[in-house]
């Protein structure tokens, strides 16, 4: 697989260097609006601009784009692995006295195209990370037509506004982080959008001796979201979620639902407070646990207790404070907290995170549209089922090159 991979790549890289040579700084097309066929262009925001070419003879435009990102990681007390998991911190063989870490993984590549048709613009998207093995993994590959989306992307559960800027890969621990294959319908309105979507049911679930169990629902997540302006926005969730005795020897069923809003409200013309809140039961997958699949040992959907099926309860709120200062200079500092109601009585579950508090606080400088630089304290505290309460503390230090 890794040798295939090593082929695509070769094969883009000469087409890359190509389309380099005639790179240079175009005005800046607005996210989401249609690029004129024939003219290069610049396509979304400072932070995530991508050169744009038309393919001759066609009415189709491509883009390469993506960034490189070092980060410098050094634990104090518990190692949180390369991209900052809150939830390790409750193993006990993730202990440290003092480990430094360095690593690119998190930088990425990504590829768009635009056809321009009598009955409007198709595009597709495709992307790709290094997480969590250093070799290319897909995180994003979807079309879109009018209102209408089919592949892997976000999901429609997560909010895009009122996210706060950490180096720390995602959003803050307690935040909706999730990509899943799914079929979307959105409309939009002159002051925002509505969105309709069904998406893979992937449903982690734990077994009462504390060890991940199969699951098989049989219908997909529904997920419905409203987002107003760049202010606020509130999703739902209904879902199935199940096991059956050829997976687990268990075959039960039980509802999975919930539902996530965030905002943002500007105090002023340099700070921004930002909120978030996520409640229901069967919540763990949507839930930004990194690494993506470690979610059943963390925040599991569902146990299974003897011959039933019982879904977690789970709540998460979030604020933080995000200034702009002079010269490209910003700061952040944020806390999230996070609860699940587990059973408390079966041994095999005593390990498991009760509720964690994650703190941060940053200080990042943008040195131009394609370059930027920072370091943040990051503070985790866990309390554990069995009553143990820990904190972790990190330093991640990052540079972040764009193409």
């Amino acid at each position: 697989m890794k040798f295939k991979k090593n082929i695509l790549l070769a094969a883009m890289l000469p087409a890359g260097l190509v389309l380099a040579q005639n790179s240079v700084a175009y005005n800046v097309v607005p996210a989401g609006q249609p690029v004129v066929t024939g003219e290069p262009s610049r396509v979304g925001a400072p932070w995530n601009h991508r050169s744009t070419f038309n393919i001759p003879g066609t009415q189709t435009d491509i883009a390469f784009g993506g960034y490189i990102k070092l980060d410098a990681l050094y634990d104090f007390d518990y190692d949180q692995w390369l991209v900052t998991d809150p939830f390790s911190v409750a193993n006990e063989n993730n202990k440290t006295t003092g480990r430094t870490t360095f690593t690119a993984a998190e930088s990425r590549l990504n590829f768009r195209t635009q056809t321009h048709t009598e009955h409007g613009t198709i595009k597709t998207y495709v992307e790709g990370h290094f997480i969590p093995d250093e070799s290319f993994n897909l995180r994003h590959a979807y079309g879109e037509y009018g209102g209408f989306l089919a592949g892997k992307t976000w999901s429609n559960f997560m909010q895009m506004v009122g996210s706060p800027r950490t180096l720390k890969l995602g959003n803050p621990l307690g935040y909706t982080f999730e990509r899943q294959p799914q079929v979307r319908y959105t409309l939009r309105g002159d002051d925002g959008f509505f969105a309709v979507a069904l998406e893979d049911s992937d449903t982690p679930l734990v077994s009462d001796a504390g060890v991940p169990a199969s699951s098989e629902s049989r219908l997909p997540d529904l997920t419905v979201r409203y987002q107003y302006g760049h202010s606020f926005g509130i999703s739902g969730v209904v879902r199935e979620l199940a096991t059956n005795e050829y997976l687990a020897n268990t075959d039960d069923s039980t509802l999975g639902y919930g539902v996530a809003a965030r905002g943002a409200l500007p105090l002023g013309s340099r700070l921004v407070l930002k909120g978030n809140t996520m409640v229901g039961t069967g919540l763990g997958n949507y839930l930004n646990v990194i690494p993506e699949g470690a979610e059943a040992m963390r925040t599991p959907d569902a146990i299974i207790l003897g011959d039933k099926l019982e879904s977690v309860d789970f709540q998460s709120y979030g604020l933080s404070l995000e200034y702009r200062w002079e010269d490209g200079w910003s700061s952040a500092i944020g806390s999230s907290y996070v609860t699940q109601d587990l059973p408390e009585n079966v041994a095999g579950l005593q390990e498991f995170a009760d509720s964690i508090q994650f703190s941060y606080a940053n200080l990042i400088w943008d040195i131009n549209e394609q370059l930027a630089v920072g370091v943040e304290y990051q503070y985790t505290n866990l309390e554990r089922l069995d009553g143990e309460s820990i904190d972790a503390n990190r330093i991640q230090a990052s540079a972040l090159f764009h193409f």
